[in-house]
Protein backbone atom coordinates (compact mmCIF):
# COMPACT_ATOMS: atom_id res chain seq x y z
CA UNK A 1 0.00 0.00 0.00
CA UNK A 2 1.47 3.35 -0.99
CA UNK A 3 1.24 6.57 1.00
CA UNK A 4 -1.68 7.86 -1.08
CA UNK A 5 -3.67 4.67 -0.39
CA UNK A 6 -2.81 4.89 3.31
CA UNK A 7 -4.00 8.51 3.41
CA UNK A 8 -7.24 7.56 1.65
CA UNK A 9 -7.81 4.65 4.04
CA UNK A 10 -7.25 6.98 7.01
CA UNK A 11 -9.67 9.52 5.57
CA UNK A 12 -12.33 6.86 4.92
CA UNK A 13 -11.91 5.59 8.48
CA UNK A 14 -12.18 9.16 9.78
CA UNK A 15 -15.45 9.69 7.91
CA UNK A 16 -16.89 6.43 9.28
CA UNK A 17 -15.88 7.40 12.82
CA UNK A 18 -17.43 10.83 12.29
CA UNK A 19 -20.68 9.16 11.19
CA UNK A 20 -20.77 7.15 14.43
CA UNK A 21 -19.88 10.21 16.49
CA UNK A 22 -22.66 12.38 15.09
CA UNK A 23 -25.16 9.50 15.39
CA UNK A 24 -24.26 9.32 19.10
CA UNK A 25 -24.74 13.10 19.31
CA UNK A 26 -28.20 12.60 17.78
CA UNK A 27 -28.98 10.14 20.57
CA UNK A 28 -27.97 12.68 23.21
CA UNK A 29 -30.07 15.36 21.53
CA UNK A 30 -32.96 12.88 21.31
CA UNK A 31 -32.83 12.47 25.09
CA UNK A 32 -33.05 16.28 25.35
CA UNK A 33 -36.06 16.39 22.95
CA UNK A 34 -34.16 18.64 20.50
CA UNK A 35 -35.93 17.25 17.43
CA UNK A 36 -34.60 19.62 14.74
CA UNK A 37 -31.05 19.12 15.98
CA UNK A 38 -31.52 15.34 15.99
CA UNK A 39 -32.58 15.47 12.33
CA UNK A 40 -29.53 17.60 11.53
CA UNK A 41 -27.18 15.10 13.20
CA UNK A 42 -28.90 12.10 11.57
CA UNK A 43 -28.44 13.73 8.17
CA UNK A 44 -24.75 14.31 8.83
CA UNK A 45 -24.32 10.70 9.98
CA UNK A 46 -25.64 9.58 6.58
CA UNK A 47 -23.59 12.19 4.74
CA UNK A 48 -20.33 11.12 6.40
CA UNK A 49 -21.11 7.46 5.73
CA UNK A 50 -21.98 8.04 2.09
CA UNK A 51 -18.92 10.21 1.50
CA UNK A 52 -16.72 7.52 3.12
CA UNK A 53 -17.99 4.87 0.71
CA UNK A 54 -17.53 7.17 -2.28
CA UNK A 55 -13.97 7.99 -1.20
CA UNK A 56 -13.30 4.30 -0.67
CA UNK A 57 -14.35 3.76 -4.29
CA UNK A 58 -12.31 6.75 -5.51
CA UNK A 59 -15.41 8.75 -6.47
CA UNK A 60 -15.18 12.45 -5.72
CA UNK A 61 -17.97 14.88 -4.94
CA UNK A 62 -17.54 18.52 -3.97
CA UNK A 63 -20.86 19.32 -2.29
CA UNK A 64 -23.69 17.79 -0.31
CA UNK A 65 -25.81 17.49 -3.45
CA UNK A 66 -22.78 16.04 -5.25
CA UNK A 67 -22.37 13.33 -2.61
CA UNK A 68 -26.02 12.34 -2.74
CA UNK A 69 -26.01 12.41 -6.55
CA UNK A 70 -22.86 10.32 -6.87
CA UNK A 71 -24.11 7.91 -4.18
CA UNK A 72 -27.33 7.47 -6.12
CA UNK A 73 -25.49 6.93 -9.40
CA UNK A 74 -22.57 4.79 -8.19
CA UNK A 75 -24.09 2.86 -5.28
CA UNK A 76 -27.89 2.78 -5.55
CA UNK A 77 -28.31 2.40 -9.32
CA UNK A 78 -26.16 -0.78 -9.43
CA UNK A 79 -28.12 -2.18 -6.47
CA UNK A 80 -25.33 -2.08 -3.87
CA UNK A 81 -27.64 -0.16 -1.52
CA UNK A 82 -31.39 -0.51 -1.96
CA UNK A 83 -33.64 2.37 -2.96
CA UNK A 84 -35.42 2.09 0.40
CA UNK A 85 -32.12 2.37 2.28
CA UNK A 86 -31.13 5.34 0.13
CA UNK A 87 -34.47 7.08 0.76
CA UNK A 88 -33.48 7.52 4.41
CA UNK A 89 -30.50 9.65 3.36
CA UNK A 90 -32.49 11.55 0.73
CA UNK A 91 -35.33 12.25 3.16
CA UNK A 92 -32.92 13.47 5.82
CA UNK A 93 -31.29 15.84 3.31
CA UNK A 94 -34.70 17.38 2.64
CA UNK A 95 -35.67 17.44 6.32
CA UNK A 96 -32.35 18.95 7.42
CA UNK A 97 -32.90 21.85 5.02
CA UNK A 98 -36.41 22.39 6.38
CA UNK A 99 -35.32 22.20 10.00
CA UNK A 100 -32.26 24.39 9.57
CA UNK A 101 -33.60 27.06 7.23
CA UNK A 102 -37.39 27.32 7.58
CA UNK A 103 -38.64 29.64 10.29
CA UNK A 104 -41.39 28.39 12.56
CA UNK A 105 -40.85 24.77 11.59
CA UNK A 106 -40.28 22.03 14.13
CA UNK A 107 -40.06 18.27 13.83
CA UNK A 108 -41.98 16.07 16.21
CA UNK A 109 -40.82 13.14 18.29
CA UNK A 110 -42.75 10.88 15.89
CA UNK A 111 -40.83 12.30 12.90
CA UNK A 112 -37.55 11.63 14.64
CA UNK A 113 -38.61 8.18 15.85
CA UNK A 114 -39.28 7.18 12.24
CA UNK A 115 -35.66 7.97 11.29
CA UNK A 116 -33.50 6.77 14.19
CA UNK A 117 -33.28 3.07 13.37
CA UNK A 118 -33.23 3.48 9.56
CA UNK A 119 -30.31 5.91 9.93
CA UNK A 120 -28.41 3.47 12.14
CA UNK A 121 -29.05 0.75 9.56
CA UNK A 122 -27.76 3.00 6.76
CA UNK A 123 -24.54 3.76 8.67
CA UNK A 124 -23.98 0.10 9.50
CA UNK A 125 -24.71 -1.03 5.94
CA UNK A 126 -22.24 1.44 4.44
CA UNK A 127 -19.57 0.50 7.00
CA UNK A 128 -20.04 -3.20 6.18
CA UNK A 129 -19.68 -2.47 2.45
CA UNK A 130 -16.36 -0.74 3.06
CA UNK A 131 -15.12 -3.64 5.22
CA UNK A 132 -16.07 -6.17 2.52
CA UNK A 133 -14.11 -4.46 -0.26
Amino acid sequence: MNESDENMTAYVRYRLEKAQEVYQAACVLYDASQWNSVINRLYYACFYSASALLLHRHVSAKSHSGVIGQFSEQIVRPGIVSIDEFRVYAKLLNWRSKGDYNDLFDFSKEDVDSMMEPTKHFIDKVASLIELE
